[in-house]
This record gives structure tokens, sequence and C-alpha cells, in this order.
């Protein structure tokens, strides 16, 4: 097995941020792993300490300005958004509203330039 270098890795990870980020704005994830799934899975990829892990050429500053802005929100409100699969429970819950709206606005970020190479370092 291969050693995966750390630009490899970052892209890799890059692409599960993004996913992450896509689960928060897609309604049907709610129904299919739930929200407290949702921001775990945030979690596993984000928090203060990695977020010093990644960087530039990888992420761009625009990208790591939109990963602090969503993990802050994150952070101050995801204990008000409730445990559940039906998104119909989430209706008038301005926490999840908030959080599902900072999602697809900071996806549209990452989207300009699209997943990462999973294979091999973008050049």
């Amino acid at each position: 097995m291969s050693e995966v270098s750390d630009t490899l890795l970052k892209q890799r990870l890059r692409n599960r941020l993004m996913e992450s980020l896509d689960a928060f704005a897609d309604e049907e994830a709610v129904s299919a792993i739930g929200t407290d799934e949702i921001i775990e899975t945030w979690y596993d990829y984000m928090d203060d300490d990695r977020l010093g892990f990644y960087n530039e050429p990888v992420f761009s500053a625009e990208e790591l300005n939109a990963l602090r802005r969503f993990h802050n929100l994150l952070e101050c409100s995801w204990q008000n958004v409730p445990t559940t699969w039906r998104p119909d429970e989430l209706e008038g819950c301005t926490a999840w509203s908030g959080l599902v709206a900072a999602a697809r606005e900071e996806r549209a970020i990452f989207l300009q330039r699209g997943r990462s190479d999973e294979e091999r370092e973008n050049t």
C-alpha cells in the first residue's frame, strides 16, 4: 500500500467536507441518516484543530473562510437542532433552517472549483 501525501489527503478531506455541506442542504439526507448523524459527520472532518491542517492551495482562501463561517455557526446552533429523521419536524426550527441556508451558501463557494481528484494531486 502506498503512502498518501498530505496534499492528496487534504484533497480527499476537501471532498468529504463538501459532501457534509451537501448533507445539510439535502432534505433527503435528514430522512436517510437523521440530523445527529449529519452534524456528527461534519465533526468527523472539522474542528478548530483540523482547520489549521487545511490550507492553500488545496483549499482556496475563500473556501477556508467558508469553513470557518459554517463551523462557527454550527458551534453556536447545533444544540438547538432536534434529533430527527423527519424533515417535517424541522419546519420552524430556525437553528436548522439557518444551517441549511449557510450550507448552501458555503457549498456554492466550493462548487466554483468542484471536487478534487482523490487519486492524483491536483496541479
